[in-house]
């Protein structure tokens, strides 16, 4: 295999860049913010930017010793700008936040296009004034606000910079409370988002329009205005929410089905508007403009007409993470292209990555710019590895294995982040991504044709012509979907294991590359670390068991988790209730397959592989739980290990206590505040242990069969 090409620190100025801005916002994630530490990281990038315009005006870079100096104070400059700006907007460093301020109203401007789910419209508002006792205060930060428009026939008229007035009624976003559950808040921080609201339509009132920012504000309202049009001429709903998601990024109307397929054959990545959309549009540009190459003159025309079409098209789509990465760097390529100069891939990535973070240093927690990058960097590195080791010297032939390689490449940089964080494994992603990209690039083309025709008999025939191609696509994506191990679900790593597996991506072909001992012994010590890791999880849980009462706020949810199959005794509907998905789901995939897993509804009877419910008592193993309400009355006495105290009960403790005797107590979220300390106070005098699951995490009961 050929030699890696060899890259110099100095052809990649952005890469040494990014390394102390990374290492910036790595620091304030890392630390908890602080007043006087985040003052401390602005004077340190004060003092860095005096010392290097000192040394450029004594030295007029005349003395080439000093240039290391200078390097220096640029990163730290780097680092301590990424600390700063990473706090900026927290409101433990923003004083000015709406938190911090007594207020009876909040006044502020709708910040994103609203999303609705049934009955609720969702959307962040940037809160500009709060009224107190005081009078008219200004303030910053942002709310997540959530309105329920109820049985009104008609939803919320609620549009992007519509200006409104809401109750001061918020609180902080709370932790995830259950095993493997998503963690929300994190999610909402970093979008800067503390605090969350919950109102009914009558609570909110709308008292002015077009308070945000106007381009963004006129491209939704173009987009919608497509997606309109697009809904004239396409009748299949499916095909319609594919046709928007796919052409202009708008993914309001996508179904959980149609997700789901997407994920589960690995080509989620076609309805995220990306790098393959991006060039695309640059391909079309430089066919229609060909005529431009002649001259300089001309080149730089077409360069800026190429560059304001791409960033407009980057605009109409929302300028998504993956769009802004992918129309950056092609800005970069086209730049080098048109005057004339090398391009250096590497540096290229590391420019559009280390602006995007400058502007926003919280895109590096964002899971579709992580995803973006590492299916980029992975296309750039291994796929030269790839061609020479596997060379096709066909013609016809040469396109579809260059598309495989980059598939495998994309997936190997993508694919083990993709599995930490979603906890699955797309098994057929690479006869799936070679079926959808020539029909990918037909709806892309078909779309924009669609987008630019005037009304008429022409565009209701594309119109069909698309719809009939999007309904074909989603058909051979079902039928790989519904393929034994379509994709392996439950996949826990950690963060070490997860480092492992880019360390062996990265080692393997460099060991055959250079031939290298190190990358050889580095490939083996990774594998045996896997390995072992993998065996000494699987023999921890032999003969384990788990009881989970899950944090389900009103309703009831319990796993029953063995070392090869798992329950969930529930009040909810089935495991395809969205509670379920994505607060239980989770821990029980993380223990046993998701076809080991049995659905137990309430009030019914069961007979298992050592399990046995009937009568809300619930035996599994030696743990005997019991889900009482106070309703059930029970001859004798009965002794549980585990007493779950639903719905406010109105027996005492030391009435129950005639009845059951239990080692812990556990009173969940239907009891009211007032119930939950009355019998919290009763079962302390009892000497009876009591966990609390209301606003708390899990409780988790664990033995081991012996």
């Amino acid at each position: 295999m050929q030699q890696p090409t060899p890259i110099h620190w100095g052809h990649v100025p952005f890469v040494r860049f990014l390394l102390a801005l990374l290492a910036g916002i790595g620091t304030a994630y890392a630390l908890p913010p602080h007043q006087s530490v985040y003052g401390v990281a602005w004077a340190v990038l004060g003092a860095a930017s005096a010392a290097f315009l000192g040394v450029v005006w004594i030295t007029r870079l005349r003395v080439y010793r000093y240039y290391g100096i200078l390097g220096f104070l640029v990163l730290l400059a780097l680092y301590a700008l990424g600390w700063a700006l990473t706090w900026q907007s927290h409101p433990e460093i923003d004083r000015s936040h709406f938190s911090h301020h007594e207020a009876e109203v909040l006044i502020g401007h709708v910040a994103d296009e609203p999303v609705a789910r049934g009955s609720r419209l969702r959307f962040p508002v940037a809160i500009t004034k709060a009224y107190g006792e005081t009078g008219f205060t200004a303030v910053s930060g942002q709310l997540m606000l959530t309105v329920d428009y109820g049985n009104d026939n008609q939803p919320l008229s609620i549009d992007y910079g519509d200006e409104l007035i809401v109750p001061a009624d918020y609180r902080e976003v709370p932790p995830p409370y259950n095993p493997g559950e998503m963690d929300y808040r994190r999610y909402l921080a970093n979008h800067n988002l503390w605090h969350q609201s919950y109102l009914s339509s009558s609570e909110v009132q709308q008292v002015a329009e077009g308070r945000g920012n106007p381009v963004l504000a006129y491209a939704l309202d173009l987009r919608q205005r497509m997606v309109t049009k697009f809904s004239r001429y396409i009748s299949d709903n499916d095909a319609l929410a594919v046709a928007s998601t796919l052409v202009l990024g708008y993914r309001a109307d996508l179904s959980e089905e149609l997700l789901a397929a997407f994920s589960t054959t690995g080509t989620i990545h076609i309805l995220s508007v990306s790098g393959m959309h991006v060039l695309i549009v640059y391909w079309l540009l430089s066919k229609l403009l060909w005529w431009m190459d002649r001259g300089l003159y001309l080149r730089v025309a077409k360069f800026m007409v190429s560059l304001l079409a791409m960033w407009g098209y980057a605009l109409l789509t929302g300028f998504s993470p993956s769009v802004l990465r992918a129309s950056l760097m092609i800005s970069f390529v086209m730049a080098a292209a048109s005057f004339g100069q090398q391009n250096r891939i590497y540096n290229s990535i590391a420019a559009s990555a280390f602006f995007l973070l400058l502007f926003n240093p919280k895109f590096i927690a964002d899971i579709g710019f992580q995803l973006s990058y590492l299916a980029v960097l992975g296309i750039v590195f291994l796929l030269p590895y790839l061609q020479a080791a596997f060379p096709v010297r066909n013609r016809m032939a040469k396109p579809v294995f260059d598309y495989m390689g980059m598939s495998v490449a994309a997936q190997a940089g993508a694919g083990p982040l993709a599995a930490y964080h979603f906890h699955q494994f797309p098994l057929y992603f690479l006869p799936a991504n070679l079926l959808i990209v020539l029909p990918a690039s037909g709806i892309m083309y078909l779309g924009f044709a669609l987008l630019i025709l005037p009304g008429g008999r022409f565009a209701s025939w594309i119109g069909e012509l698309l719809e009939k191609l999007i309904v074909a696509t989603n058909e051979v994506l079902g039928a790989i979907e519904r393929l034994p191990m379509a994709s392996v679900r439950g996949i826990w790593m950690t963060w070490w294991e997860e480092l492992s597996v880019y360390t062996l991506l990265l080692a393997i072909p460099l060991a055959f590359a250079t031939r290298g001992k190190g990358w050889v012994y580095g490939a083996l010590g990774c594998v045996t670390l896997l390995v072992c890791s993998s065996f000494l999880s699987v023999l921890q849980r032999v003969g384990e068991q788990q009881v989970v009462l899950f944090n389900v706020r009103r309703n009831m949810a319990i796993g029953l988790i063995g070392d090869r199959e798992a329950w969930l005794y529930s009040d909810l509907s089935s495991m395809d209730d969205r509670t379920v998905g994505y607060a239980v789901l989770p821990a029980l995939e993380a223990n046993v397959p998701a076809g080991a897993i049995r659905f137990v509804p309430q009030d019914s009877s069961y007979q298992g592989r050592g399990v046995y419910i009937r009568g809300g008592v619930v035996q599994f193993g030696g743990v005997r739980l019991m889900v009482y309400d106070g309703t059930t009355s029970y001859r004798g006495r009965l002794a549980v290990d585990i007493l779950l105290l639903r719905n406010n009960p109105r027996l005492s403790i030391e009435a129950l206590r005639e009845t059951v005797s239990c080692k812990q107590l556990v009173l969940d979220g239907s009891n009211t505040d007032a119930t939950i300390d009355r019998l919290k106070e009763e079962a302390d005098a009892a000497g009876i242990p009591v966990y609390v699951l209301k606003n708390n995490l899990a409780f988790v009961w664990q033995d081991r069969v012996r």
